[in-house]
């Protein structure tokens, strides 16, 4: 899914997973249901599972949780952080403009490269979360990040997403 292989609505079947990765049905079941609390799949009983289809209503409520919960990293990163800890951000921050300036070079392999920066720019907000010593904000980032739904959006449906305040990000 976070390389756009597995688009919006494609079924996904226990067995053939199974026996894709070479494990029996129950950790199966059991990563299903965590992609499903995690808002990346949708099942019904006697239907089946599918790659889940984000409405816009719930790809603007992702961006409102990520806002609040990285307006909150940063608040406590500036409070918190040590001036190497900072120094280390400036770096990656350096890297992440570097790497998106790419982007114009880029030729053919866009899926790629789209996966590789919000991979990098998940890592960059991480980070500063991961400065403030809070677990829990830590952990909230990570299971709400919308960066997945924005990169699946991208790729999948060829559309950019507008934040809540109807700017593009793409």
């Amino acid at each position: 899914m976070l390389r756009g292989d597995l688009t919006f609505g494609t079924p996904l079947s226990r067995r053939d997973l199974a026996k894709e990765f070479g494990v029996s049905i129950a950790p199966i079941s059991e990563a299903l249901q965590r992609l499903e609390s995690d808002g990346l799949v949708e099942s019904w009983p006697r239907v089946g599972t599918r790659v889940k289809i984000p409405t816009p209503l719930d790809i603007r409520d992702f961006f409102i949780v990520r806002e609040a919960l990285e307006t909150q990293a940063a608040r406590l990163f500036a409070e918190k952080a040590s001036r190497e800890e900072l120094q280390e951000l400036r770096a990656m921050a350096v890297d992440l403009d570097a790497f998106f300036a790419q982007r114009s070079k880029i030729d053919g392999d866009q899926k790629n490269y789209l996966f590789e920066l919000h991979r990098q720019h998940t890592n960059f907000h991480m980070r500063i979360a991961e400065c403030t010593g809070s677990r829990a904000l830590c952990q909230a980032i990570e299971k709400n990040h919308v960066l997945v739904f924005h990169w699946l959006y991208d790729t999948t449906l060829g559309k950019a997403i507008s934040r809540p305040n109807g700017t593009r990000l793409s």
